[in-house]
C-alpha cells in the first residue's frame, strides 16, 4: 500500500511541478504534498511486534554525542513490566533513580502494558564516556555516551552560520555562473575560458568539506531533523526536532499526523539540548535566528524548539518564548523572519505571543522601513515581516494552515518570470527587506555592548522553489544569500574572533545542463504552449504543460532525453517536445546584463546580451540524499576540510568556541593562505579589514 502511495504521490508532484494553479506560493500549505519525503514520513512508523515477555529501553541512539553538561532527556520505556519490579537507573554506577517519575500507560498501539519512566534533563554529564544503566528485576537496557570537553575561550568567539535551504553542491555552481556572468565594470565579461575574475563570497573562504545528511531512519532527510542534527550534535528521525529518538506512543499520531488531541504524544519524545540553548544557559551569549521563511518552519526552529514533529508550529512559536532549557525564558535574543500568524492572528489558544515578548522587553516590527529605524543598540528583537492578509489562514488546533514565507527575491527584485514560473505573492507585505539587510541587523542587536554571540541565517526559498522546479526563483534566492554571506564575512574580518560557517541541511535534485538561447519575447510568453502527454513508468499516464522558456529549465515533470541512443545508432531518444523547442547547448557561456547595478542579474536580453542564459534541469521535486558543501572561514574554521557527519558540525563549531585552535589557524594563515602557494584566480578570501 505505501509503495502505491508513493507512486501516487510522485505523480501529483510531477504535475504540481509543471501547473500554476498547483504551483507553490508564499503562503504555502503546511502540509507540503509537494513533498512527499516530508508527507510520507506520518506513514514511516512500525511499530514493535506485540510481545507477552518484559523488555527495558532507554531512549537513546545508539551513537549519542554531547557536550561537557549538555543536557538530554533521560527516558526509559518498560514493557511487559514485573509485577513488583524496582526500577533501577545509574550514571556510572551512581544511582539517579529518585529524579525519575513514573507513568504507566500502553505502548505501541498494540494493547502492550508499560511504564514510561522519565527525568527532564536531569544534569549534565562530564567529559568522557558516560555508561547510562536501566533494570527492573533483571532486566536491564545499558548505553554509552560520549561526551566532549568545553571552557569557554577568552576572549569571547562568536559563530554564524549561514544556512542554504536545499543547496547543494549544484545549486552553488548555478548561482555562481548565472552571478558572475554579469559584464564588469567597462563591459568585461567576469567568466571568461573557464575562469572567474571574482567568486561568490561562499566560494572565497578558504576551508570546504562535505557533509552526509542522512537521517536516523531515511536515506534522504528533510528540513527539521537536519537543523536538529546540526544544532545538538545527535542525529533524529525525518520531521523531528531537537529530539533523539522514536518512542512508543508515536504510533497514536504518525498515521494522521500531528493535531490537538494527540500533541502531548508529539511533544514527549526525548529532548536534547541546542548548542544555542547551552551558549545561552551557561555562558549568557546573546542568540538570534534569520529566516526568508515563516520563522516557525523546519531550520529556525531547528535552533530551539523539541517536537517530534515540525508542524507542531503552534507550540514552536511558544517555546521560543518559554524555552525548556531556559527555565521557561525565550530561547532567542534576536528573531527576524515572516510569520506572524503562528504567533497570535492565527491562535485558537487565546496565546498572543507578540504581547508576551513585548512584555519581556522585545522591540516588535512587523516591515523593513522599521527595522531599519531600530537603535543599533536594540538588544531584543522580534522582526515578523510577513503575514497572511484577512482571514485566509486558519486554525486545525496546532499550526495555521499557511506559512507566513516571506516573498522571494526574483519577486522582490520586480524581475519578469519566465512563462513556465508563478510569482510569489507579497499580499499587502510591500516593505520587505533583503535577506543581507536582515543579517545585517540581526549582528548589529546582537553584538551590541561587545557581547559575544551565535546566530543562524537561512535562505529558505532555494528549497521551496527547488521543490516547485521555478529556477529563477530558486537561483537569485542563492544570490541573496550570497550577498547575506558577504554582510557576515565583512563584519567578521573587522571584528575577529568569529567563526563564519556555509553549509546546506540536504541536497535536491538540480543539475546543469549548459545553455539556451530563448528570445525574450518566447522566454516570458505564457500564451504559447504545448500540453505533453506520455507515460511515465511506474506512474502511468502524466500530462504537463510546455512553455518556450523550458528549454532553458527542465522540470522534472519533463521526460529525459539523451543526445544519442546507446544502442550506437547515433538517434537521439526521447519524445519531441514540440516546434518551438531550442536545443540546449553544452558550449558557450551565459552573458547576464545587471542595467540598473542593483547586483543582481536581470535575466533580460538587452541586443546581444542576456540572450544566453544558463540551462538547469531537475529530476524530482523532492530533496536527495546527496552530501552537500561546507565552507568555513574564521577560528577553528580548518576543522570543517574533508568529509564529516552533519552532527560533527555541533562539535566542530563549539572547539571554535571553547577550545585551542592556535595551530590550525596559523596553518591557514600562512599556508593556505600565503600567496607563495597557488591561488584559485578570482578567490581572494582576504576580506578589507583583515
Amino acid at each position: 500500500m505505501k509503495n502505491h502511495r508513493r507512486i501516487l504521490l510522485a505523480a501529483v508532484c510531477a504535475l504540481a511541478a509543471i501547473s500554476p494553479a498547483y504551483a507553490q506560493t508564499q503562503a504555502t500549505e503546511t502540509k507540503d504534498y509537494d513533498n512527499p519525503d516530508e508527507y510520507d514520513q506520518t506513514l514511516a512508523f512500525t511499530p514493535e511486534a506485540k510481545n507477552s515477555l518484559p523488555s527495558v529501553r532507554i531512549l537513546l541512539n545508539q551513537i549519542t554525542r554531547l557536550l561537557d553538561d549538555q543536557r538530554i532527556d533521560l527516558i526509559v520505556e518498560v514493557r511487559n513490566p514485573p509485577g513488583n519490579g524496582t526500577f533501577t537507573f545509574t550514571v556510572n554506577g551512581v544511582d539517579i533513580s529518585k529524579k525519575f517519575s513514573a507513568t504507566s500507560r500502553t505502548l505501541d498501539c498494540n494493547g502492550t502494558p508499560g511504564i514510561v519512566y522519565r527525568a527532564n534533563a536531569p544534569m549534565g554529564f562530564p567529559a568522557g564516556t558516560t555508561v547510562v544503566s536501566a533494570s527492573v528485576d533483571g532486566y536491564v537496557d545499558t548505553r554509552s555516551i560520549t561526551v566532549y570537553p568545553f571552557k569557554l575561550n577568552t576572549p569571547n568567539r562568536n559563530f554564524i552560520l549561514f544556512l542554504g535551504d536545499a543547496m547543494g553542491t549544484a545549486y552553488r555552481d548555478a548561482s555562481r555562473i548565472v552571478y558572475k556572468s554579469v559584464l564588469g565594470p567597462g563591459g568585461q565579461p567576469n567568466f571568461v575560458e573557464g575562469f572567474f575574475s571574482d567568486l561568490q563570497e561562499m566560494d572565497k573562504m578558504p576551508i570546504s568539506g562535505m557533509a552526509m545528511t542522512y537521517s536516523t531512519d531515511a536515506v534522504v532527510p528533510d528540513s527539521a531533523n537536519t537543523a536538529a542534527t546540526w544544532s545538538t550534535g545527535n542525529k533524529t528521525f525525518n520531521a523531528a526536532l531537537g529530539v533523539t529518538t522514536m518512542d512508543g506512543d508515536d504510533c497514536e499520531w504518525q498515521p494522521t499526523g500531528p493535531n490537538q488531541a494527540n500533541l502531548p504524544t508529539v511533544l514527549d519524545n526525548p529532548r536534547v539540548e541546542t548548542l544555542w540553548e547551552y551558549m545561552k544557559r551557561k555562558y549568557k551569549y546573546a542568540t538570534g535566528i534569520v529566516s526568508t521563511a515563516d520563522i516557525t518552519d523546519a531550520t529556525p526552529a531547528g535552533e530551539g524548539s523539541h517536537s517530534a514533529n515540525r508542524q507542531t508550529r503552534f507550540e514552536i512559536a511558544r517555546q521560543y518564548l518559554n524555552n525548556p532549557f531556559l527555565n521557561g525564558k525565550p530561547g532567542f535574543d534576536v528573531i527576524i523572519g515572516g510569520g506572524t500568524d503562528q504567533f497570535a492572528a492565527c491562535r485558537n489558544d487565546g496565546l498572543n505571543l507578540i504581547r508576551g515578548f513585548q512584555d519581556q522587553g522585545y522591540k516588535y516590527v512587523t516591515t523593513a522601513s522599521d527595522l531599519a529605524a531600530l537603535n543599533p543598540a536594540s538588544k531584543k528583537v522580534l522582526a515578523l515581516l510577513y503575514s497572511i492578509p484577512g482571514n485566509k489562514a486558519k486554525s486545525n488546533g496546532v499550526q495555521c494552515n499557511l506559512d507566513g514565507n516571506m516573498t522571494v527575491a526574483y519577486d522582490k527584485l520586480g524581475l519578469v518570470r519566465p512563462a513556465s514560473e508563478v510569482p510569489t505573492p507579497f499580499d499587502g507585505n510591500t516593505d520587505q527587506p533583503f535577506l543581507d539587510a536582515m543579517t545585517k541587523e540581526a549582528i548589529s542587536f546582537l553584538s551590541s555592548g561587545g557581547r559575544p554571540f551565535i546566530l543562524m541565517v537561512e535562505a529558505a526559498s532555494i528549497d521551496k522553489q527547488s521543490h516547485a522546479n521555478m529556477a529563477s526563483g530558486q537561483i537569485w534566492d542563492t544570490i541573496e544569500f550570497d550577498k547575506a554571506i558577504g554582510v557576515g564575512r565583512t563584519w567578521a574580518a573587522k571584528n575577529g574572533n568569529t567563526l563564519v560557517l556555509v553549509t546546506a541541511d540536504h541536497d535536491q535534485s538540480l543539475i546543469i545542463n549548459g545553455v539556451s538561447q530563448v528570445p525574450q519575447e518566447n522566454y516570458v510568453d505564457k500564451n504559447m504552449s504545448e500540453k505533453l502527454v506520455y507515460n511515465s513508468p511506474g506512474a502511468g499516464e502524466q500530462t504537463a504543460t510546455y512553455f518556450q522558456d523550458s528549454s532553458a529549465n527542465i522540470r522534472s515533470a519533463y521526460p529525459l532525453i539523451s543526445s544519442s541512443d546507446p544502442n550506437g545508432t547515433g538517434k537521439a531518444t526521447g519524445p519531441e517536445f514540440g516546434p518551438f523547442q531550442n536545443p540546449i547547448t553544452e558550449s558557450n557561456f551565459p552573458n547576464y546584463v545587471d542595467s540598473d547595478g542593483d547586483g543582481y542579474p536581470d535575466n533580460v536580453n538587452l541586443g546581444t546580451t542576456g540572450n544566453i542564459r544558463l540551462s538547469v534541469g531537475y529530476r524530482s521535486g523532492n530533496h536527495t540524499g546527496s552530501s552537500v558543501p561546507v565552507t568555513a572561514e574564521g577560528p577553528g574554521a580548518f576543522l570543517f576540510t574533508g568529509y564529516m557527519d552533519q552532527s560533527d558540525i555541533m562539535f566542530k563549531a563549539a572547539v571554535s568556541l571553547g577550545g585551542d585552535t592556535t595551530a590550525g589557524d596559523v596553518f591557514v594563515k600562512t599556508v593556505l593562505l600565503n600567496p607563495m602557494y597557488p591561488q584559485t584566480p578570482g578567490k581572494n578570501p582576504l576580506r578589507p579589514n583583515q
